[in-house]
């Protein structure tokens, strides 16, 4: 039956329907109550003010501290949790045909029933938090540590957040008719568009060539979800001196407790609308609103093909065959599945597929025509290259090379045309060569080696992987992002139109190198110290050895000119035999005269080392001239170090088994 919506009682507020909540439901705002008085005033009046913190005693670092911090995560869950069980309690009686009839019946406005069984629900959590606030006052002023300020935030933060939550608590009862169905709607909800922007995320990025995550997708889907912003963004910044202790302690995220204490109070003035044009024999009902219906199911279908066709899918693994199709195979299956659960929810009747099939094809259908879509690349988006004049600046990230040292996976920011252009036909290589790079996730291929001089070598890199990440920044004010992984083989390196040559030789540009080497941020800085690691062919180890400081001046001379002309700093995707051969395992050390960190935008550390190479022919002399490199003091390629630990384990593995030979012979006599 349909309940009338006027009465001669004109009131919005029953004290005694009031005073009824708050006597029946007891147990929530006591329990409530309770947790915050043992965590705030009582946790503060057992500290004792000898014990410290530092210097500080102890009860005024929870003063001053502690208190901001119970806000995130204590006061969030706090409020996320006793804001559906208030909701729960006071409008328990709309999931009970006999209770919703009966208390519709009674003489009263609907209004006048929303608003007070809404405060009520809100006087659970904001009258035990007013009393804890003045009790942990009291406590304060007892122990001599008050800080008003931080009480006050404490007080505002926990009204704010209990509106939100609360209010969306009710107003996602307002859309059910079961009370069991409502937490798990307020559940779902609470975090929904945060895993599935997570879940899209992933499917497009495992099977659309080039995608990368869309910031303002991840970002769209963190404010959708308020329980994972508010425990990402609330937060308290401290302060310490030097000897350890607290200087201050700011909160930080009020803002955002302001913005959804309003979207809450909007929340609530949609369901007080909802509340009016209820329908009562709705009781009992999974979904009350007739528009939302059709949303609740073919929602609750893509989150099941989605979300178990992916689990499914990975879940498998390598046993069936990989692909966007084996994919869409398990969200059908998956989506056929939660698109009957929730007919069967809606109907109350497991006997629903007569009824309901042409809406599970439809929705099949759907999903087909998407899949197909990416994996057909229809929109164009993985062979989409933008032509170099229209790109004004480029940045190319990710990209990890050898040797490891400060080279390796530097940024490349360029507004250079040749740079440009240089970048764009990579990338026009990388689509040319999709179908063998997408899905690449081997690791890589090793094999043995001698060389022409007899230097064995034991691990020569044949097949690896890179990552890169392009950005370009478009002349029309817009940007676009790839993001690859590349699979890399010896042979691509020997092909000067492959994309691991073309990413090669942009990495080996002396521009390029000299940034990565010597960027904006350390000019101006002094130098107070190179030193250089070397072995001690006396000793056998190695060790740090300083270059003297009258050479410093020519060796960093010496440095830019080998780089110039392409002797240093060569970057090499793979540990293979030009790697091996050419780079030293022995790494120069360039440190630099500290600087106002907190003050200097570009800060990026007080020094670095660059891996030297064989063919940096200025770099070695002036080593030499400066005495840093002798007859005794020597440097060892990687292909050498290589061999000497090869020789050594082989070595070690022959006095084993000439023991174990001997060892039959030893006891028998």
């Amino acid at each position: 039956m349909k309940s009338a919506t006027s009465c001669s009682d004109r009131r919005l507020f029953y004290p005694v329907l009031w005073k009824k909540n708050m006597a029946r439901f007891w147990p929530i705002w006591s329990v409530y109550g309770a947790c915050w008085l043992l965590a705030m005033p009582l946790n503060l009046l057992m500290l004792r003010a000898e014990d410290t913190y530092g210097s500080m005693p102890s009860p005024q670092y929870f003063a001053d501290l502690e208190v901001l911090s119970m806000i995130t995560p204590g006061s969030v869950i706090a409020a996320l949790v006793f804001g559906i069980l208030s909701a729960m309690a006071v409008f328990s009686y709309l999931y009970n045909s006999r209770s919703v009839g009966l208390f519709h019946a009674l003489p009263v406005r609907r209004e006048g029933l929303f608003l007070t069984n809404y405060l009520s629900g809100l006087s659970f959590m904001l009258l035990p938090s007013l009393v804890v606030f003045f009790c942990t006052l009291l406590a304060e002023l007892a122990k001599g540590c008050l800080n008003i300020g931080a009480l006050c935030m404490w007080l505002a933060m926990q009204v704010l957040l209990t509106l939100f939550f609360y209010s969306f608590a009710v107003f996602c009862a307002m859309f059910t008719g079961h009370i069991l169905a409502l937490p798990a709607f307020y559940g779902i909800l609470s975090v929904l568009a945060v895993v599935m922007v997570q879940l899209v995320n992933e499917v497009l990025r495992a099977f659309v060539f080039g995608y990368r995550y869309v910031d303002t997708l991840n970002t769209l889907g963190t404010w959708l979800s308020p329980v994972i912003l508010f425990l990402e963004k609330l937060r308290v910044d401290r302060a310490w001196d030097t000897d350890g202790n607290l200087e201050r302690a700011v909160f930080q995220g009020l803002g955002y407790g302001l913005i959804y204490a309003l979207i809450g109070a909007a929340l609530a003035a949609v369901a007080l609308v909802l509340y009016r044009r209820r329908h009562l024999e709705g009781a009992g009902d999974v979904v009350t609103v007739r528009w939302v219906r059709p949303i609740f199911k073919y929602g609750m279908a893509f989150c099941f093909a989605l979300a178990l066709g992916l689990f499914l899918y990975l879940f498998f693994g390598y046993n069936l065959p990989q692909g966007a199709w084996t994919l869409l195979c398990f969200m059908v299956l998956c989506g056929a599945v939660g698109y009957f659960a929730a007919e069967m929810l809606l109907k109350k009747s497991f006997w629903v597929f007569l009824d309901s099939w042409k809406g599970c094809v439809a929705f099949s259908a759907c999903l087909v025509v998407l899949i197909a879509g990416m994996e057909l690349d229809v929109t164009g988006f993985e062979r989409r290259v933008p032509e170099a004049g229209q790109v004004t600046a480029v940045r190319i990230r990710n990209v990890s090379s050898a040797p490891y040292d400060r080279g390796d996976g530097r940024e490349i920011h360029t507004a250079d045309p040749e740079l440009i252009r240089a970048i764009t036909e990579l990338h026009q290589s990388i689509v040319d060569e999709r179908a063998r790079h997408e899905g690449t996730t081997f690791g890589g291929s090793y094999e043995t080696r001698t060389l022409a001089d007899g230097t064995y070598l034991e691990s020569v890199q044949t097949e690896g992987i890179v990552s890169l990440l392009l950005t370009y920044e478009l002349a029309g004010g817009g940007t676009l992002t790839r993001d690859y992984t590349l699979d890399v083989t010896e042979e691509d390196l020997q092909d000067p139109d492959s994309a691991a040559a073309r990413l090669t030789a942009i990495l080996n540009q002396p521009e390029v190198i000299l940034n990565a080497y010597f960027p904006q941020s350390y000019e101006g800085r002094q130098i107070t110290n190179i030193r250089l690691n070397l072995m001690d062919m006396e000793t056998g180890e190695y060790d740090n050895y300083p270059v003297p400081a009258g050479f410093r001046e020519d060796l960093v001379a010496a440095i830019k000119a080998d780089i110039q002309a392409g002797r240093l700093g060569q970057r090499y995707l793979l540990d293979d035999e030009a790697r091996l051969t050419n780079c030293y395992v022995n790494d120069l050390f360039i440190e630099y005269a500290p600087v106002d960190r907190e003050n200097s935008a570009e800060y990026e550390g007080d020094g670095y080392s660059i891996t030297l190479q064989v063919s940096a022919v200025e770099t070695l002399e002036c080593l030499r001239e400066a005495g840093v490199l002798d007859e005794t003091h020597i440097l060892e390629t990687q292909a050498e170090h290589q061999q000497t630990e090869w020789l050594e384990r082989r070595a070690e593995e022959l006095f084993w088994e000439e023991n174990m030979r001997m060892a039959p012979a030893a006891a028998e006599q």
